[in-house]
């Protein structure tokens, strides 16, 4: 009785959900709470769930049945209820990354934390070391530490360029953002041009779609990002180093545009 009791309660977080996906077609939501569902709750079985419940938010929302912002909440609150049975001290180092990715989702910004850090300290290869860095530096910075933030991004900095694609967009897209405005944006455009640097240096496989997709933006990229740069030196009182920011970000154009 007392599980009943306990998955009842639980059943009604998600039924918002459950009621925005009624009438799509797409069946019933898998209950979090059913351990016939979710199994022992592998952090793969997390993902797909997230993902199933989020392929059908973004096809009620692309109908117009509801909002970006209620698809955003609705998707959120059900990665909280399947995050109410998982225990970060039991879990396989080697996966960490896939229950921080669950977190992120959930903006369960201190589990994430904890589940990332777990990952940084035990990554399996290269390109995980990098992604789950930047995603520790953004955690971080969700979480208004800012100045750490930006110190756990620079760690990726020594990447070498065949490694270095996920650097910018991270920096630009994730942990700017977060962090921006709230008295280091100084720092913060410093990193980004540690990271504007990285992205001109990559080096990519030309013939895979991954490649081209990467060239094809690069150039965007990197001018919205010295954009930024030169925003935030200015939102940080520093005129001086904005103008020559600038002057940087010209000659570096330049230079992309006779590759």
């Amino acid at each position: 009785m007392r599980y009943s009791m306990k998955a009842a309660s639980r059943w009604f977080l998600s039924l918002p959900l459950v009621l925005a996906l009624g009438g799509c077609g797409c069946g019933q939501l898998p209950d979090p709470n059913d351990p016939k569902d979710v199994g022992v709750l592998a952090p793969d079985v997390l993902r797909r769930q997230l993902k199933w419940a989020s392929d059908n938010l973004n096809m009620r929302r692309a109908k117009g049945e509801i909002t970006e912002d209620q698809a955003k909440s609705l998707i959120t609150s059900y990665a909280n209820d399947l995050l109410a049975q998982v225990d970060l001290r039991k879990i396989d180092p080697d996966r960490a990354w896939e229950y921080g990715e669950v977190c992120r989702t959930a903006q369960r910004w201190d589990m994430a934390r904890e589940a990332l850090e777990i990952a940084v300290a035990n990554p399996p290869n290269e390109d995980r070391r990098i992604n789950d860095t930047l995603r520790l530096a953004h955690v971080l910075a969700k979480m208004g530490q800012a100045p750490k933030a930006i110190e756990t991004a620079k760690k990726v900095m020594d990447a070498e360029p065949h490694e270095s694609a996920p650097i910018l967009p991270a920096v630009l897209l994730e942990i700017v953002p977060a962090a921006e405005k709230k008295g280091h944006d100084a720092p913060l455009a410093a990193l980004l041009e540690q990271a504007i640097k990285k992205h001109k240096e990559t080096i990519i496989d030309p013939r895979s779609a991954p490649g081209q997709d990467f060239l094809a933006a690069k150039h965007h990229h990197i001018s919205n990002a010295w954009g930024k740069v030169v925003e935030l030196y200015r939102s940080a009182g520093q005129e001086a180093e904005a103008d020559q920011a600038r002057e940087r970000m010209q000659r570096m154009m330049l230079d992309l545009a006779v590759l």
